[in-house]
């Protein structure tokens, strides 16, 4: 029995915005790793009850990494990327993903459209004793994961 989308990221799709426009990046990408998004708490304590007052703040901002294959040549995605880390003040980098695949029924997770910056870039490097395939990765700070359905 196949396991229904989004069960397994053989489906998954990833996308890149770095000016206006979205552009699928899927066949150069092989991991794209959310991290948790969380919100600080307080609490403070008070005489008359057994348990704390909690407070809860605003949603932190967070860094998705993602891990690209290096393709020779200026299609690969990764000059895009590099070239927005390398602008003065870098400049927005979008990242979206979808886990089931890349049509209109399925959720799609996204970084900031307008707010989303290449924090890190780690250049394609290698090993001559090694047969792994040449990788390189980048970060994205953002202040919000927004999930939608794919359009």
């Amino acid at each position: 029995m196949a396991l229904p989308l989004g069960m397994s990221s053989c489906a998954m799709c990833i996308d890149l915005m770095t000016a206006t426009t979205w552009v699928s990046v899927s066949d150069n990408m092989s991991v794209v790793n959310p991290p948790t998004q969380t919100r600080p708490t307080g609490e403070a304590y008070v005489f008359g009850e057994d348990t704390a007052v909690i407070g809860v703040g605003k949603r932190q901002p967070v860094d998705v990494t993602v891990r690209g294959v290096w393709a020779e040549g200026t299609a690969d995605p990764f000059y895009s990327v590099y070239a927005e880390f390398t602008s003065p003040c870098g400049d927005m980098v979008a990242v979206r993903w979808g886990p089931g695949g890349c049509t209109t029924t399925n959720d799609v997770f996204y970084t900031s459209t307008t707010k989303s910056e290449v924090i890190s870039l780690t250049f394609p490097g290698g090993d001559a004793s090694s047969a792994d395939i040449i990788m390189y990765e980048f970060v994205v700070r953002t202040p919000d994961i927004t999930r939608a359905t794919w359009s």
